[in-house]
């Protein structure tokens, strides 16, 4: 169906059934643009549901099929995604000039970013359920946090800078209170 619908991005797809990812088949592909990507796919009759494409090295959304994870083993998962954000944040040039501020805070919603959207692929524990949803509305004020202080630090507003800090510091701590009721060790 995919290769009738766009010939050229699926031109060498090929499936394979692979119930252990919680997907009926896992299908790879070329992309022109993108190289080599994987999606997820569940069929229904002759209807069929797709995860979305990824890179074929990186690790597709959790599909309709998985069980829900122990809490310590969904921790370990989500654990592995913070760690791997906060080290290319800490990879990130210190901001010398107020415009390396900017791209540095750019950067980092970036990343951030990438993580919640990984992390909304995991399926939770059926006991965690609204604290998961908590922790990634956490991660949504952190991010509007960040947003704010960028905008008021372009604005160069005393004032608002410093609500902006003080908002995006209580941001952050609710984050990782929230972090922390779910035994993670992420921190934002």
């Amino acid at each position: 169906m995919q290769r009738k619908l766009n010939p050229s991005a699926f031109a060498d797809i090929r499936c394979a059934a692979d119930h252990t990812s919680g997907w009926d088949y896992v299908c790879t592909y070329s992309d022109p643009r993108a190289g080599r990507q994987k999606l997820g796919v569940v069929v229904h009759g002759e209807r069929f549901t797709g995860s979305g494409s990824v890179r074929v090295t990186g690790e597709l959304p959790d599909g309709p099929h998985t069980k829900a994870p122990s809490d310590a083993a969904f921790a370990t998962r989500v654990d592995a995604v913070c760690a791997e954000r906060a080290a290319a944040v800490r990879t990130l040039p210190f901001p010398n000039t107020g415009r390396d501020l900017l791209d540095v805070g750019q950067r980092v919603t970036a990343l951030e970013e990438r993580e919640q959207s990984l992390l909304a692929g995991f399926k939770p524990p059926d006991d965690e359920r609204a604290d998961v949803a908590a922790f990634m509305r956490s991660i949504d004020r952190v991010q509007r946090a960040i947003a704010v202080f960028r905008d008021a630090f372009m604005r160069s507003n005393a004032a608002d800078l410093a609500r902006a800090r003080a908002e995006l510091a209580k941001a952050r701590s609710a984050s990782n209170a929230v972090a922390r009721d779910l035994g993670l060790s992420c921190r934002h």
